[in-house]
């Protein structure tokens, strides 16, 4: 206690009580998988259900420091001897009587300690944590040794508590008897500095018992998995928080931070498959060589991985991971997939064309998002969750009423926002129908990824009379191989009366990855300053 401290009249605070109210009984932890708080209840009082608290508040009794501060008593009679001068005598009358009040609390405590024959008990603890032997504590219960130190039993029951052939020897129990001894000598010569002592512990006692309840509030907020199902989970919903030891540690896994999502809806293959049949020829065997395997083949080229691949739809997913931002190319690289996809099947159609066979017919949707996938499991295959998953399959589906109007052209995607006050809607509920057909839609998220992929050099290009906007950049493959990309700008129209209306006054963007042999060339010569832009 400082002079300032004592010029500061003591004022009567809000504290915190020594026991918590609350429900007298265990009902009230209703979430202690630990079972660490029902251990404080009898000294503490029930807490909170730590499943909505994780807090603890100390009382004034809870801080050493405040007790040594106000029961210290040869500390405070010295500072308020220094202190007479400057406060004057009144005010030096009123805290040596407060300081007086506090003595006599003292005492009073003392007096408890030895009229309970508590003081025996708390020295013998504290004797035996700096003078017992190390052999005997292995033997014998320690509650049992306190209590024959502080004279509650004599030596033939402490023998009696011993079991296994262990009793002590006649050395160990002269031992313990001399400290015995010397803990009876301490109680009759015990003041106000040992129960000041004993006071202070106290404090620290139930500070640190409050610690050990804040401690289990927060362990059991942790859910320890060993199962390897449950560990599989966890760890794909990024809720696995590994702790190995140094033996354990090994090369962090890489950690999923962005993803792409590529979704391409297949027409067609039913019917081709009816007409193989028919042909006596093999459906699985014809998709297999002509298809599957070749779109297989280029998986690796571009860091693809399977989703959802079947006779009407393939999804793929490019992932991105913490550890390899030199790596981040999801986007460019699911539209280079999608190319490479759309020439073997003109390839795969030339050769139908020539069997007199049905043609394959795709629409492709690429999105991205800038978040991890989730997962589920059933059984050991992972079932992808992402919101970008059904955008996708939005942007590659074709609006049949689109497919009737549009006229082929030099380009494979449009899209139109439904015109106010129509009554139909898109195919799946949007606001929004689409012409795709083998063509590639990339969602605004995706085009401006692009745009921190790689440099993109803008340009417009009028041809067969109208004007184009084109951006062109280049990306790395997973192999490092530079490769080029076109994007085309459109503008959305307007769908109304089962008509395509042009918008003069679009602010709606759409971006399509241009796969025309006829188109890219000139759009790549423009870009180098080759030609003009003009064609």
């Amino acid at each position: 206690m400082s002079r300032e401290l004592i010029a500061i009249q003591i004022k009567k605070f809000q504290l915190a009580p020594l026991r918590d109210k609350g429900e007298e009984s265990s009902a009230a932890e209703i979430h202690d998988d630990l079972g660490g708080l029902f251990e404080t209840q009898d000294f503490m009082g029930p807490a909170a259900d730590s499943k909505t608290s994780l807090e603890e508040t100390l009382s004034w009794f809870e801080i050493p420091q405040n007790i040594e501060t106000l029961f210290n008593v040869q500390q405070n009679r010295s500072t308020l001897s220094e202190a007479r001068k400057d406060l004057g005598f009144r005010i030096w009358w009123q805290r040596r009587s407060e300081l007086k009040q506090l003595e006599k609390t003292l005492k009073a405590f003392t007096k408890l300690l030895k009229s309970q024959k508590i003081l025996p008990q708390l020295l013998a603890s504290h004797y035996m944590r700096r003078s017992l032997n190390p052999l005997i504590m292995e033997f014998v219960d320690l509650k049992t040794v306190c209590q024959f130190l502080s004279g509650q039993i004599d030596a033939g029951k402490l023998q009696a508590s011993i079991s296994g052939g262990n009793a002590l020897n006649p050395e160990q129990i002269k031992s313990l008897e001399k400290l015995r001894s010397q803990i009876k000598e301490q109680v009759s010569k015990s003041d106000s500095a040992d129960a000041l002592k004993l006071l202070v512990d106290i404090g620290r006692y139930r500070q640190q018992l409050k610690y050990y309840r804040l401690a289990h509030r927060a362990f059991n907020r942790i859910s320890l998995r060993t199962a390897e199902d449950e560990l599989k989970l966890s760890q794909s919903a990024g809720t696995l928080y590994v702790i190995p030891t140094s033996s354990e540690i090994e090369e962090d896994q890489e950690k999923i931070c962005h993803h792409a999502i590529m979704k391409a809806d297949v027409r067609g293959s039913t019917t081709v498959t009816d007409e193989l049949q028919n042909k006596g020829l093999n459906p699985a065997s014809y998709f297999s060589m002509r298809f599957f395997n070749p779109i297989n083949k280029i998986l690796g080229t571009y860091g693809a991985n399977k989703v959802f691949i079947e006779g009407d739809a393939i999804i793929l997913s490019f992932l991105e991971y913490e550890n390899t931002p030199q790596e981040w190319f999801s986007v460019a690289r699911s539209c280079g997939y999608a190319r490479d996809m759309l020439k073997i099947v003109g390839s795969n159609n030339r050769y139908s064309t020539q069997m007199g066979l049905p043609l394959l017919e795709l629409g492709v949707g690429i999105c991205y998002s800038n978040e991890a996938p989730r997962y589920l499991y059933d059984e050991d295959k992972s079932i992808m969750i992402s919101g970008a998953i059904g955008l996708a399959d939005r942007m590659s589906s074709c609006s049949w009423n689109l497919r009737e109007s549009m006229e082929k052209g030099l380009f494979n995607v449009d899209v139109l926002r439904i015109a106010d006050g129509e009554n139909e809607k898109g195919e799946k509920g949007q606001h929004y129908v689409r012409y795709n057909v083998n063509g590639i839609l990339v969602d605004e998220d995706g085009f401006q990824k692009l745009k921190e992929e790689m440099p993109l050099k803008s340009l417009q290009m009028k041809l067969n009379g109208k004007q184009y906007m084109f951006h062109v950049g280049q990306y790395p493959d997973a192999n490092g191989r530079k490769k080029d990309l076109v994007i085309r700008e459109g503008k959305v129209g307007i769908w109304r009366d089962s008509q395509v209306h042009e918008d003069p006054e679009a602010t709606e963007n759409y971006y399509e990855i241009v796969v025309n042999r006829k188109v890219l060339p000139l759009v790549l010569e423009a870009a180098t300053g080759k030609q003009t832009a003009t064609a």
